[in-house]
């Protein structure tokens, strides 16, 4: 019988991502992670698709192979085998797959060694991984199936052409396929988690693991700011929703500052918007900032701001304010209700709904204490259930459960 984990046993894990770099928000989960597994002692090794950052060289065992983890990559026999030889190098008692998205390959990773999939976006559960039709407004509610590619035409959600549309959904499917070979799917939120169970997949596979912040002593310190500052971080694009905080600010009559931090697509809109808000307010758009500056970035903020009007599988962004002692206010879509208890750690309202949206970031700029309160519940929030202990235990052992399932005994 094995070992629990925390109990001595170390493994060998190969964490396949299509990035080794800090290159977005699954990249930093996938680098945090792989350090923390190594500082409980494991053995990991990582298998990637695009070129590895130049710092991150001869850092651990790393096995590039082009075309290997895309979605948006033809299945390539040669780069399952590619996978299938590097699988065997480095001989891992489990494997872990964040974003890998390759039919072909994940399934000669399933044939390598037991594997665990972290399905962090949505692209298991929708063709687009967007789940927002074109035709009109609101979020499909509906699972992965064959509709979806009736939807390609009446909804445009994909492409139209009949050839590029089976392509499309025939990836999803073939993933889906390739990930219910895996000892557990992992899902961030309850609402992936129901996705995936509505589209078909067995409800004793999936299993709910946050994602989870630190809490460091200076974040123990943060309060709200005695300024009326509004903050919202992260990717500008236009599912993530900061347009319509410009939309609010003509609701509130005290003056307040919106302050954005991020890039993105949606920037030159954005700062379009920030030169039309009203003169009673101000508006500032900053670069994205370091992780080891993001303490001074909430310390400046009243209460923080989660706008997104597509189905957040998770949105970590609101974790991290609650650490710094921060209310948030976000819309109620996908995984935001896991983490966001309204009229305790800050204000749910309905998606686009701008003059509740008004109301709720109001209520905190206008009365100080209500803001330290609910901001201090959401910190006790993320000491009981978002730390890197939560998440790491329940990965170690769910690897352990992995590998135990293949190993003889």
């Amino acid at each position: 019988m094995l070992p629990q984990a925390g109990a001595g046993l170390t493994m060998r894990i190969l964490v396949c991502n299509e990035h080794y770099a800090h290159t977005g928000g699954a990249e930093v989960y996938v680098l945090d992670v792989m350090a923390r597994l190594e500082a409980r002692g494991h053995e990991v090794g990582v298998l990637h698709d695009a070129p590895a950052a130049p710092e991150l060289e001869g850092r651990r065992p790393a096995f590039r192979v082009p075309g290997s983890m895309g979605f948006l990559h033809d299945p390539s026999p040669a780069a399952a085998e590619a996978a299938r030889r590097a699988a065997a190098a480095f001989a891992p008692d489990a494997i872990y797959l964040v974003q890998a998205m390759n039919p072909a390959v994940n399934l000669a990773l399933a044939g390598a060694a037991p594997c665990v999939q972290y399905a962090m976006g949505l692209r298991l559960t929708c063709p687009t991984g967007r789940r927002l039709p074109r035709t009109w407004e609101g979020v499909c509610t509906k699972p992965f199936d064959a509709h979806c590619l009736w939807k390609a035409h009446t909804q445009l959600c994909m492409p139209r052409r009949p050839d590029t549309a089976l392509k499309v959904w025939n990836d999803v499917r073939r993933n889906l396929k390739a990930a219910r070979l895996a000892q557990r799917i992992l899902a961030p939120s309850r609402y992936t988690r129901d996705l995936l169970v509505r589209g078909g997949t067995a409800p004793e596979l999936v299993e709910v693991l946050y994602l989870y912040t630190d809490l460091t002593p200076a974040m123990e310190r943060a309060r709200p700011a005695a300024e009326r500052r509004i903050l919202a971080l992260g990717r500008m694009e236009a599912e993530k929703g900061f347009q319509h905080l410009f939309e609010a600010l003509p609701l509130l009559d005290e003056p307040v500052v919106l302050e954005l931090v991020g890039d993105g697509p949606f920037r030159k809109e954005l700062e379009a918007m920030a030169r039309q808000a009203p003169p009673r307010h101000r508006a500032v758009i900053t670069p994205w900032a370091p992780r080891e500056r993001l303490t001074g970035v909430f310390s400046r903020a009243r209460v923080v701001a989660i706008p997104s009007t597509w189905p957040e599988p998770f949105g970590i962004v609101g974790i991290e304010a609650m650490a710094h002692g921060l209310p948030a206010v976000g819309f109620e879509v996908g995984g935001i209700a896991d983490w966001l208890s309204g009229g305790k750690t800050g204000a749910l309202v309905p998606r686009k709904d701008i003059p509740a949206l008004a109301r709720a970031l109001g209520a905190y700029l206008g009365d100080p204490d209500l803001a330290l309160r609910h901001g201090a519940a959401g910190r006790e929030e993320v000491r009981r259930r978002f730390l890197p202990g939560h998440h790491l235990d329940r990965l170690e052992a769910v690897l352990a459960e992995a590998a135990g399932a293949r190993r003889p005994r």
